[in-house]
C-alpha cells in the first residue's frame, strides 16, 4: 500500500503535468492567433492600399485634360474628344540635287485658285459646322452667353476650331484679291482690319494650344532642313467635324436673317 507521503508526491506530479499540459495550448493558440491577426492586418492593408489606387486613378481619368475636355470646352462635345496620332505632311524639302520641292499632300487647300479646281469647295467641306445651333437642353451653359434665336429659341453658337480654320482661309484668300472680293461689303469689317484680327485669332490660338512637339532638322547637302513630317498627338478632328456638320446652322430656316433685318458679321 502507498505512503500518504507517495500520494503526495504522484498528486503533485499529476497536477505538474496537468498544468503544462493546459499551459502548451494556450501559448501555441496565441501565436496562431497572432498570426492569424499580422495576416488580417496585412491584407486590410493591402486591400486599402489597391482601393486607393483605383480610386486615385478613377480621379485622374476624371480630371479636366486634352483628352476629357476642359471648363472652357462646349461640354456637350467633350463626349466626342478622342486622341489620335497624325504625321504633318506639305513641307518644304530638298532632293539630292539641292533643289527646293513641296509634298503635295494637303494640296486640295493650297494654291491658285484659277489653277487648282475645287480648292473652295474643299475649304466650304473644312469649314461645315461652323455655325451650329444647340437647344439649351444640349447645353445648359449656353443660357444668356450667346445670342438666341427668336425664331427657334435655340442657341447661335460654334466651336472655335472652326473659327480658327474660317480665318485661315480668309488670309489664303486675302492672297489672291483678284479673285476673291470678300472684303467688299460694307457691313463686314476692312480688309485690313480683318486680316490683322485673324492673324491675332490664329496667333493666339497657336500660343494656347502649344504643340511642344519636338522639331527635327536633317542635313541635305550643306543645307539644314526642317523636317516638318512628324508625329503630333491630336484631338480627331474627324469627329468633332462630324459633330459640328449634323447641328449646322440652317440660315434659310431663320426669317430674320431670311429677310434681312439681321447680317451675320463675317
Amino acid at each position: 500500500m502507498a505512503s500518504q507521503d507517495d500520494l503526495s508526491d504522484q498528486e503533485l506530479d499529476t497536477s505538474t503535468l496537468l498544468e503544462k499540459s493546459w499551459r502548451r495550448p494556450s501559448a501555441q493558440k496565441c501565436k496562431t492567433n497572432c498570426l492569424r491577426l499580422s495576416l488580417l492586418t496585412l491584407s486590410l492593408a493591402f486591400n486599402a492600399v489597391l482601393l486607393g489606387c483605383v480610386f486615385l486613378l478613377f480621379l485622374r481619368g476624371r480630371q479636366p485634360s486634352y483628352e476629357n475636355g476642359f471648363a472652357s470646352d462646349l461640354k456637350s462635345v467633350r463626349s466626342q474628344i478622342r486622341l489620335t496620332e497624325y504625321t504633318f505632311s506639305g513641307g518644304v524639302d530638298l532632293d539630292q540635287d539641292g533643289r527646293f520641292f513641296v509634298s503635295q499632300e494637303g494640296h486640295q487647300y493650297v494654291g491658285d485658285p484659277t489653277l487648282t479646281p475645287g480648292i473652295d469647295d474643299a475649304w466650304d467641306h473644312l469649314q461645315a459646322g461652323l455655325n451650329i445651333d444647340l437647344d439649351g437642353d444640349d447645353d445648359a451653359n449656353l443660357t444668356g452667353t450667346t445670342y438666341q434665336w427668336p425664331d427657334t429659341g435655340r442657341y447661335f453658337t460654334g466651336l472655335e476650331v472652326f473659327h480658327s480654320l474660317h480665318c485661315l482661309n480668309r488670309l489664303r484668300q486675302a492672297l489672291y484679291p483678284n479673285f476673291y472680293q470678300v472684303f467688299s461689303n460694307p457691313d463686314d469689317p476692312s480688309r485690313h482690319d480683318h486680316i490683322g484680327h485673324c492673324i491675332n485669332h490664329i496667333r493666339q490660338a497657336l500660343q494656347c494650344h502649344a504643340d511642344v512637339t519636338p522639331m527635327k532638322w536633317k542635313r541635305v547637302g550643306d543645307k539644314l532642313i526642317l523636317d516638318t513630317a512628324t508625329r503630333h498627338t491630336c484631338r480627331d478632328f474627324a469627329k468633332i467635324h462630324d459633330w459640328a456638320r449634323q447641328r449646322q446652322t440652317r440660315f434659310d430656316n431663320i426669317a430674320s436673317v431670311a429677310n434681312g433685318s439681321i447680317f451675320i458679321v463675317d
